[in-house]
This record gives C-alpha cells, structure tokens and sequence, in this order.
C-alpha cells in the first residue's frame, strides 16, 4: 500500500501511528462504555441465547429495536473491515507474486488496465484464498475459533519478523530514512518483539483451559504451522534457486538521467528487460530494476 502514497517515507509512518493510536483511543472509551452499560451477569452473557455476547449488551442496553439496529450497524463495519483488509491483501500478494515469490506469480502479477490499473487477479486470489479457509468455519466451532486466532498469530508473526531480522541481522545494514526514532528504536522493536509474542502465544492458548478436548482444543497452531513450514519448505526446496530480493518496476524512460543515476548510487542496478506478455487486458510493467 505504501508504493501508492505521495510521500510514503513520511506519510506511512506517520499515518501508522495515527491509526493505531486513534483506535487505542476510541477503543478505550467503547470499552469504558460497554463495562458501564453491560450485566455483572458474566455467565449470562457468555450463555447468551443470541449466541453473541454483545448481542445481548446491547438488548439488555437499549432493548429489541436498538439491539438490532446496533448488531446492524455492526455487520456493516465489519464488512467494510472486510473490504480494507482485501485491499491490503491483494497489494500484498501483487507485489510479491511481482517479485516472484508466489507460487503461480506470472499469473498473479498482470494489471487490469481495462478496470483502471488495479491488480484484479491478486484480488480475486485473496478473495478465493479466504473463502476457502472461511469453509473451515462450517467444520465446527473450534474451526471458527482457529481462524479468529489466526489473524492475531499470523499478523504478530508478519509484524515481528522483521523486526527481529532487523536488530538481530540488520543493524550494520540498516538505513534509517526521514522518519527515524534514533536511540530509542532498538528498545521499542524489542519492546514490540516481547508483545508480539506475549500475543502469539496467547492466541493459541484452548479456549477452555488445560486438558483440552478435540471439540475445545485450539487449532491456531496447526494452520499457522502448516503455513510457516509450508512457506520455509517452499523456499528451501525451490525457491532459494533463483529468488534473489525485491524487484522494483519502473518505467525507465520516464526518468531523467539524475534520477537514474541517483538509482545507481542507491546499489541498485538497472536491467532493461521485457516481461512476458499476458493477453490484452492485463498488461504487467515493461522493464525491471534489481537489486545488485
């Protein structure tokens, strides 16, 4: 998403902060809020006949009407929650199956120049991708909770990765751009490190407590295994023949010679190769820069 934004050294950074920080915020307050209207009934809400917990704050808040419309209003921004992480997701897959390191990249990668330049083949993957692990919700409730926990392990894991890279591997290497904490970023990565794994670990905690049972038992971990060794077996077994880094797009007559030149400096070296073609519809980037 950062190769869309103007300014993106700034602009992402900031515009992360302000994001989590507006939700920490307002979701604090709705938490004061749902604590002060809810029943001191735990275990009524739990057992709720509505089958949601919220449900059933809600009718006991507001009553019928109210409840429905606020479950409503709720399905709806979830919805829409859903639409954001799909944006996210297929600008994800479209710059790594770019880069080649999807399997079935070349099919993945072409751009739709007839629907505005938008990668709609790394949209419908990420929205046949999803329908099929949301299949595994109608398997059985310990399915459904699987994938909830899931996007709490497989974001931690995403996010943490490479931060760990960087302050165990990276910090010779390490650039720091416009936005930089100085001193205080190698305390803040480890500090988020030990929180993301405070967190992977407890997403794959069972829900009902020790000695659980193949109906309680949490299965995060099984799908989030699958995936990692699935990803490292990917890699080691083909993938480490001939992926060499990130590929970066561009246009090379569109830059004047300072900008390329600038390129250069950067280590990057320039390669003037054609990309297979892939029908008129979907017509990928004609030249390619590597890293050196």
């Amino acid at each position: 998403m950062s190769e869309e934004a103007a300014n993106a050294t700034r602009a992402v950074p900031y515009g992360i902060l302000m994001s989590i920080g507006s939700c920490w915020l307002f979701g604090f307050i709705l938490v004061i809020v749902i604590a002060a209207c809810m029943s001191p009934d735990l275990p009524s809400l739990v057992g709720s006949k509505f089958g949601q917990p919220m449900a059933q704050i809600y009718y006991d808040s507001i009553g019928k009407s109210g409840a429905i419309g606020m479950m409503t209003l709720l399905f709806v921004v979830q919805f829409l929650m859903g639409l954001s992480i799909l944006v996210a997701a297929s600008r994800q897959s479209w710059a790594f199956s770019r880069d080649g390191a999807l399997p079935f990249s070349r099919y993945i990668r072409p751009i739709s120049v007839k629907l505005g330049y938008i990668p709609f083949r790394a949209i419908w993957f990420c929205v046949a991708l999803a329908a099929i692990l949301g299949l595994l919700a109608l398997v059985a409730p310990a399915a459904a909770q699987a994938l909830f926990s899931l996007a709490v392990a497989g974001n931690n894991v995403a996010w943490g990765t490479p931060i760990f890279c960087r302050v165990v591997w990276g910090q010779n290497k390490f650039k720091p751009g416009p936005f930089f904490t100085g001193r205080f970023s190698i305390p803040i990565a480890w500090t988020a490190i030990v929180f993301l794994v405070f967190g992977t670990l407890l997403s794959m905690f069972p829900v009902g407590g020790p000695n659980p049972t193949a109906e309680t038992m949490n299965y995060t971990v099984v799908i989030n295994g699958a995936v990692w060794l699935g990803a490292l077996a990917y890699y080691f077994i083909d993938a480490r023949k001939w992926f060499t880094g990130p590929k970066i797009t561009l246009n090379l007559d569109d830059l004047s010679e300072s900008q390329e030149r600038a390129i250069v400096h950067e280590g990057i070296e320039v390669k003037h190769e054609a990309m297979p073609e892939s029908g008129t519809q979907n017509v990928p980037l004609a030249k390619e820069v590597s890293n050196a």
